[in-house]
């Protein structure tokens, strides 16, 4: 009961412990995201998303299209995800090798993975009609990141923190 897990291509999967420097970036941009977006997106903090009976992930943070019931009736599907950011300390590898290709084969147009050990964020876009993401864009400090479907934009070193 006191394991996160997470189901990924059939595979139930342990999730990596959530520490301090981790759960504060999720805080930052989700605050951030609530803010700019008001009540024009949902923004879901490491809660399901329904991809399909084999793949249930909990990214960090999901924004996805303002449903009348808020998400009560259902996780929200890949059709309704505007955004999806994972942060990563431990789990970059994973994220980019296993979670990648997973969120582009649902149809995910936009994903950004936070390093935190290498202090940038990778920008990854889906092109029209494919299901693979282009190269990842790496924003770094003194970059401003731009999302491409809401009107949001982030400050790179404000997501790793003044001293960054």
């Amino acid at each position: 009961p006191d394991v996160s897990v997470e189901l990924i291509w059939g595979k139930i999967l342990k999730m990596s412990p959530i520490h301090s420097e981790h759960a504060s970036v999720v805080n930052v941009i989700a605050r951030r995201l609530i803010l700019a977006l008001e009540e024009g997106a949902y923004v879901s903090v490491q809660n399901p998303l329904y991809i399909d009976d084999f793949s249930e992930p909990q990214p960090d943070i999901l924004v996805a299209c303002p449903r009348p019931d808020d998400y009560r009736n259902a996780h929200p599907r890949p059709d309704e995800v505007l955004l999806l950011i994972e942060v990563a300390d431990s789990s970059v590898r994973f994220d980019r090798t296993v979670k990648l290709p997973l969120y582009a084969r649902a149809g995910i147009p936009e994903y950004w993975l936070v390093n935190l050990h290498g202090k940038q964020v990778e920008q990854y876009l889906l092109e029209e009609g494919q299901r693979a993401y282009a190269p990842g864009i790496c924003c770094q400090i003194g970059d401003i990141l731009r999302a491409t479907r809401l009107p949001f934009h982030i400050a790179v070193r404000d997501i790793f923190g003044k001293g960054a």
